[in-house]
């Protein structure tokens, strides 16, 4: 059974009634003043008519708001001329206010009936009929609002499924599907969707899982083992359900064994070539990453070049004392003494850096 709606009184009428109010107004003070000096009260009198003619033109013409404006201002300014002529700054404070009320609400009535292009008295029916609308709408459970709006709901509730796929949001997109299927009943749809997001989510970590492989052969190729292993662990921690990970440890002793063949055959190389320095350093290197056994096949070669290593040293260190060059001899002892530490020759070095070093500053102090 509909509910009975409340009536509120039109707007022409409310204004009927507040345009006989300023026109009786308007003769009542015309009446009051027809004692006074000057025939001022014959001015009321006549404002009053005015007021009045100008009422009934309005509301002939269906404009019941100038009706009111023009009824109100006439009467207005019959109460400050009525309140001048009586010395009475009551009757005269009243007609101000009047005068700038309706200056204040004429301007926006016809402003807004232009914006309407309805005249006032057509437009009422409308607004009345919106602001039912509004009443009904807020008198309904939030389950027939459901019901009412179920079509928007849905269609909202797809879009934001589709942006959390897009912004990766796997797990909220999910959630969404779950109150697609349980709260609309659109279980297709939602499966539909679940398996796009389940697909979507496997893309994404599969992309991420091939991007931290990438990162860590940049690592594998500058040779960082301990930033190797830190990212290895890494990798497993986050995408220890991923094939790439399988062969992690794999595709790090691979990349280690290559690396330490690439230094083995450079050493022996500059070592045949008799370049000393150059398979010194080299041998320093593969140090780390030799075992017993491998070490022990290139005893004899490596041997060779540190006992030609600790000769250049020897004669290199002889020349530059000898040549006076005692930065340099200083330098060379150094690294004998830090190489050889054991040998005859570096306990002879060793007596000798501290003047080494004396007259190295003192070359320095006299150069400068």
């Amino acid at each position: 059974m509909p509910r009975p709606t409340r009536r509120f009184p039109s707007p022409p009428l409310l204004a009927g009634v507040l345009v006989i109010a300023g026109v009786i107004g308007a003769v009542a003070a015309g009446v009051a003043g027809l004692s006074a000096p000057g025939g001022w009260g014959v001015v009321c009198l006549a404002t009053g008519a005015v007021a009045g003619l100008w009422a009934a033109i309005a509301f002939a013409s269906g404009r019941w708001m100038a009706a009111v404006h023009g009824a109100l201002f006439v009467a207005a300014i019959g109460l400050v001329v009525l309140g001048g002529v009586l010395a009475t700054w009551t009757l005269v404070g009243l007609g101000v206010l009047g005068v700038v009320i309706v200056g204040v609400g004429a301007p926006l009535t016809l402003a807004l009936d232009r914006m309407s292009g309805v005249p006032g008295g057509e437009r009422a029916p409308g607004l009345e009929q919106l602001l039912r609308q509004i009443h009904e709408h807020s008198m309904l459970s939030d389950n027939a609002k459901r019901v009412l709006f179920r079509e928007r709901e849905l269609g909202l509730l797809r879009d934001a499924i589709e942006g959390d796929i897009v912004e990766g949001k796997y797990n909220a997109a999910l959630a969404l599907c779950e109150e697609m299927a349980e709260v609309f009943g659109y279980r297709e749809d939602a499966e539909a969707f679940r398996e796009r997001i389940v697909q979507a989510r496997q893309q994404h970590y599969e992309a991420a899982a091939h991007s931290a492989i990438a990162h860590l052969d940049e690592l594998l190729e500058r040779r960082d083992w301990a930033q190797v292993h830190h990212e290895a662990a890494r990798i497993r921690r986050l995408y220890g359900d991923s094939h790439l990970v399988h062969d992690l440890d794999d595709r790090i002793l691979e990349a280690r064994e290559a690396h330490k063949r690439e230094l083995e055959g450079r050493f022996l190389d500059a070592a045949e070539r008799e370049d000393v320095e150059g398979a010194m350093g080299l041998l320093k290197q593969l140090d780390r990453y030799l075992d017993q056994e491998e070490a022990a096949r290139l005893t004899e070669v490596a041997q060779g070049v540190v006992t030609r290593h600790r000769e250049n040293l020897g004669v290199q260190f002889k020349l530059a004392v000898s040549d006076h060059r005692w930065a340099e001899a200083t330098r060379i002892g150094e690294t004998i003494v830090a190489e050889f530490p054991n040998t005859k020759m570096a306990g002879e070095v060793r007596s000798m850096l501290d003047r080494l070093r004396r007259r190295a500053d003192e070359a320095t102090v006299a150069g400068g």
